[in-house]
């Protein structure tokens, strides 16, 4: 998980937002049940193309890239089944994976919430030691955030593991080479692998500041 930054709302949203909300609002007040041509109006193309880029095509909260493996979840922060008023607003709108969006379902405790890579710093909360995320000593949101959405399930870490095997190649390079200039094109190929476009960034990074 790291830290990511909201862009510009979707044309989408912008201009309808307030409608769609209010007709959502209008069925649950009457106790109707709610059409689904309604309920999704928020997975448009714009505001999908909009979170991809925001995201770098990531899960917020596993860093997997989710078109290697699934197709992307739409993801509410505030489940929208808990917060109806929210289904449409922006900043409750993220990238998930399957299999994340899933674990996380529809439970939200507002005096312990899971960590929000937009209005939070992960780093505040984690850290990795190896393939593995841990939430910091006494941190209980962070700690939530870890077993709740099992950010250690055995094929994440089996990803992370192929990620962190690949540039230790890398480093082992720039350690032997005794060309400078050499020395100088392996680091950036280094800081390249662990920015934050790349998979599980946050882990990739935490070794490589160990190893160099």
């Amino acid at each position: 998980m790291i830290r990511l930054n909201k862009i510009d709302v979707p044309d989408s949203l912008r201009i309808h937002k307030e409608e769609w909300t209010n007709k959502l609002m209008e069925y649950i007040d009457n106790e109707k049940e709610v059409p689904d041509s309604l309920k999704n109006k928020y997975n448009q193309d714009d505001v999908k193309i909009q979170l991809k880029n925001e995201t770098h095509g990531k899960c917020i909260y596993c860093e997997s890239i989710i078109g290697h493996i699934a197709y992307e979840h739409i993801e509410h922060y505030r489940p929208k089944k808990k917060y109806p008023k929210l289904t449409f607003e922006w900043s409750n709108l993220g990238l998930a994976c399957p299999k994340c969006n899933t674990k996380k379902g529809d439970e939200f405790d507002e005096t312990c919430p899971i960590v929000n890579p937009y209005s939070d710093n992960p780093s505040d909360h984690f850290l990795f030691l190896g393939t593995m995320v841990i939430h910091k000593p006494d941190d209980k949101r962070g700690e939530l955030t870890e077993l709740q959405l099992e950010l250690n399930r055995p094929e994440l870490m089996e990803a992370r593991k192929e990620r962190i095997n690949a540039i230790r190649s890398l480093v082992d390079k720039y350690f032997k080479e005794t060309n400078e200039s050499l020395k100088k094109l392996l680091l950036n190929e280094i800081k390249k692998e662990v920015s934050e476009d790349k998979p599980y960034s946050m882990c990739v990074k935490s070794v490589v500041n160990q190893l160099i």
